[in-house]
């Protein structure tokens, strides 16, 4: 019965149960989006009124990094032994609670405090959701959903600088309402998520194969309704995806990322902490950094608006190209290589147009690794330590996410604008030489 469940899961045509559940499942990246500029869009505001110095601002934006750091690890771990659906039962509590309570702060302290613990439950997110999705979802559409998924943050993104733009200038406080219309819809969506099935891949590996069976039964109804009122047979996946079934009655063994499967756990270590590192560094201290630059508060809300709309783009774009023949590895490898020419070239400039162009292809290109690399990197691991796979290397890359925002506050004092983005150019490049080690996974069954 084991393969069967499976094998049956691989092959099922898409129906409307796929799309509610991925649609649910995606809604975690949009508030991580939304949780990481909100910061950014209030850093301005906060600098004044808690009367903070570039390292002191730094900090601030790696504390909610941090948090993610333990919430990667510990979310990748317990979704890994308890299931995927409890974790995203819980996380994004957390991250309601503690964002409205931070807009009740009233010194740097009491905030980097509560950014921490919201870290914690928003990063659980990150390790989570994709896992989830690559079990449900059959081979030949993985990578599109799974790419769709990720620019979900990219939607978070924006609306948190349209929430900036409208809410900050109204008064000194502008920044508190924006936390708190912030915080308040993901309450929603933790109560609407008791819809979700748990992923049967994981339950399998659990030996719980009758509830494994259930929910694909569940799926297959699905698909026989849809054929119902179409009058049309459902055609199953056509894709004929090649590799292992999963097998039943497996313990997750946290060992084994640094073991049997260290030198896949070392490259996907190395190319997380440097793109995020980047990106964190980049988007978190953006509409300061126009502010230096010399753009108005207000026009470098815009513009960082306009840059996010970019990111939307190309997540989107790399979603559907990741399925083709280019395949994974591909399209990160090129993908990095332009965006470490693009950050170069946006050191050197500093015209309105200069700084929308490049800043708007650095965006664009790091949301479309994004995009893979959150297919990509549970691709790489077995059903029993997947969770943890992906937890660990996004908590790596958290790391560097919090160096990030640190170093750009040092490297501003030193050395200004050009410095830093000359400094990115140089970090975006390192993964592509670590990528060419990993495997090519389009299009085969998930690994046993």
């Amino acid at each position: 019965m084991t393969e069967n469940v499976a094998e049956r899961l691989a092959t099922l045509p898409l129906t409307k149960k796929h799309y509610k559940v991925w649609w649910l499942a995606s809604l975690g990246f949009f508030f991580e989006g939304l949780d990481l500029t909100i910061v950014g869009a209030i850093l301005v505001a906060i600098t004044k009124v808690f009367h903070m110095t570039n390292q002191e601002a730094g900090t601030i934006g790696s504390t909610a990094l941090a948090g993610y750091v333990i919430g990667v690890a510990l979310a990748g771990w317990i979704g890994d032994r308890y299931g995927r659906k409890f974790v995203m039962q819980y996380t994004l509590l957390v991250f309601t609670v503690f964002t409205i309570l931070a807009a009740f702060t009233w010194n740097t302290l009491s905030f980097g405090v509560l950014r921490f613990i919201t870290g914690i439950g928003v990063g659980g997110e990150s390790a989570i959701v994709t896992p989830y999705l690559a079990e449900l979802f059959q081979p030949r559409y993985r990578g599109r959903f799974m790419g769709i998924s990720d620019t979900f943050y990219t939607i978070g993104m924006i609306i948190a600088s349209l929430i900036g733009l409208v809410l900050i200038p109204i008064s000194v406080n502008g920044w508190r309402y924006a936390l708190v219309v912030a915080g308040l819809p993901a309450l929603y969506v933790m109560l609407i998520r008791n819809y979700l099935p748990e992923s049967p891949l994981w339950l399998l590996k659990k030996g719980r194969e009758e509830e494994a069976e259930q929910i694909v039964r569940d799926f297959e109804k699905y698909a026989h309704a849809a054929d119902s009122s179409t009058g049309t047979v459902a055609k199953k996946d056509q894709g004929s995806p090649q590799g292992t079934v999963a097998t039943s009655g497996q313990k997750a063994s946290l060992g084994a990322l640094w073991t049997k499967y260290a030198h896949r756990t070392a490259m996907l270590w190395i190319i997380w902490f440097f793109i995020e590192l980047v990106y964190y560094g980049f988007l978190v201290w953006l509409p300061e950094l126009l502010v230096k630059h010399g753009f108005s508060v207000v026009k470098s809300l815009e513009y960082s608006l306009l840059i996010n709309i970019a990111a939307l783009v190309g997540g989107i774009v790399a979603a559907f190209l990741q399925d083709t023949k280019l395949g994974r590895k591909y399209i990160i490898v090129v993908f990095f290589l332009l965006a470490g020419i693009s950050s170069y070239l946006f050191s050197r400039v500093n015209t309105p147009a200069g700084v929308l162009m490049f800043g708007g292809l650095i965006s664009f290109l790091l949301n479309g690794l994004f995009a893979v690399l959150y297919t990509f990197t549970p691709e790489q691991y077995p059903t029993n330590v997947r969770a943890s796979g992906q937890g660990f290397a996004s908590a790596v890359g958290h790391v560097g996410g919090v160096v990030g925002p640190f170093l750009v506050g040092a490297v501003l004092t030193a050395f200004g604008f050009s410095g830093i983005f000359g400094l990115f150019a140089f970090f975006l490049i390192i993964p592509i030489i670590a990528t060419i080690f990993l495997k090519e996974r389009r299009g085969a069954l998930l690994e046993s």
